[in-house]
């Protein structure tokens, strides 16, 4: 059971995940949809309730996922003749990517998420208090030797 300071925190990350999918979404209509959707999720997560929290948490997960799946599954030739080529805020090349990578707040945070052929999703998210630390430039290698002093 997470703590409510913990699921705040993860609820902001996921916002801002959302937040940068929804920007790719061909349609107008369907940004304005996600945009209303986690202003309101938003409204929920402020309860004091842990339990609240946890299924707006649960929700979160979930919705990354329509939206990564309706991001990746856009009729954009018929968006491109009904809203005009620069419909979406993003490039074509982001929304059918299997990968997307994001940095949240540069050199502190990171999120990448993969979807695979069978519709499974991997969602992995790094945060270092000190950009200086030098994660970034080295991944989880770096993280581990940090971790248990094997820095060279």
């Amino acid at each position: 059971m997470l703590g409510p300071e913990v699921l705040d925190e993860q609820f902001e990350c996921l916002r801002r995940i959302a937040l940068s999918i929804c920007q790719t979404l061909g349609r107008p209509k369907d940004r304005d949809i996600c945009r209303s959707t986690l202003d309101e999720l938003a409204k929920f997560n402020r309860a004091a309730s842990i339990n609240v929290k946890e299924n707006v948490h649960n929700f979160m997960v979930f919705y990354l996922k329509v939206l990564r799946w309706t991001q990746k599954n856009q009729p954009m030739t018929i968006y491109e003749k009904w809203y005009g080529k620069n419909s979406a805020n993003d490039s074509f090349d982001l929304a059918n990517s299997e990968e997307m990578r994001v940095w949240l707040q540069e050199g502190t945070s990171f999120f990448a998420m993969k979807t695979f052929e069978d519709g499974s999703t991997m969602v992995y998210t790094a945060v270092a208090k000190d950009p200086r630390a030098g994660w970034a430039e080295f991944g989880l290698k770096s993280l581990m030797d940090m971790q248990y002093g094997c820095k060279k």
